[in-house]
């Protein structure tokens, strides 16, 4: 789960151009993947619901013959970059309902809950690959069933990165080990954040889902040391 939160992360790695119609499945075997997205980069909130067969990591779904889905009255579109129907609003969107109908008839509503911000210490301006490292972030310390996911990327060269990952309630930091920054280059680097609240759904087939909310702060620009 958390290789699949840290692909979230990043974003990119979750892109496939394989996926079925979800008629061609049977109704009941379609997991349900549920997320607002708040980047306060874009001062964009992007909505994606994703239908898999059988379970996350299943054939991405397109839904058809007559099967929708609605973000409050907003109708959801396919959208391949974001692997599933996703609908971009401006500014930041604190709560909202998905409303799913199958094929079948069967409709699944379930609203997605509140998420908290975060951000960067001002003072975090350097990372030192020699020593660990103890990231503190500017907010409240997690609550059950949130993480705070943090990427490091330097030169935007494939391997030249780092993932770093909290989700002990009560946390207010992580830390940076020595071993995971190893591949790090030395030089500029663009650090990314997020802090998620990831629930099971409440309506859903026998498969189950996720629904979350997550918010990306403000990238942070710093120097990688030896």
């Amino acid at each position: 789960m958390k290789k699949i939160l840290f692909a979230i992360l990043i974003g990119s790695t979750l892109i496939s151009c394989n996926k079925e119609a979800s008629d061609d499945v049977n109704q009941d075997k379609i997991y349900t993947d549920y997320e607002m997205f708040y980047n306060a980069n874009t001062d964009k909130t992007v909505v994606v619901a994703r239908f898999k067969f059988g379970d996350i990591t299943g054939t991405n779904l397109e839904l058809s013959n007559g099967a929708f889905v609605l973000f409050g009255s907003d109708t959801l579109y396919y959208n391949v970059w974001y692997t599933g129907h996703a609908k971009e609003y401006a500014g930041q969107i604190p709560v909202g309902t998905f409303s799913y109908t199958d094929t079948d008839g069967n409709t699944f509503t379930n609203t997605a809950p509140s998420g908290q911000s975060i951000a960067f210490d001002p003072s975090f301006t350097t990372i030192t690959k020699s020593v660990a490292n103890t990231l503190t972030w500017v907010g409240s310390t997690l609550a059950a069933n949130e993480a705070v996911g943090v990427f490091v990327g330097t030169n935007w060269t494939w391997g030249q990165d780092a993932l770093f990952y909290q989700d002990l309630d009560g946390a207010s930091d992580l830390v940076m080990g020595v071993n995971q920054m190893a591949n790090l280059a030395t030089g500029p680097a663009t650090v990314f954040m997020d802090r998620s609240i990831n629930l099971d759904v409440s309506q859903g087939t026998s498969k189950g889902g996720k629904i979350r909310y997550r918010y990306r702060t403000l990238n942070q620009n710093v120097t990688v040391n030896p």
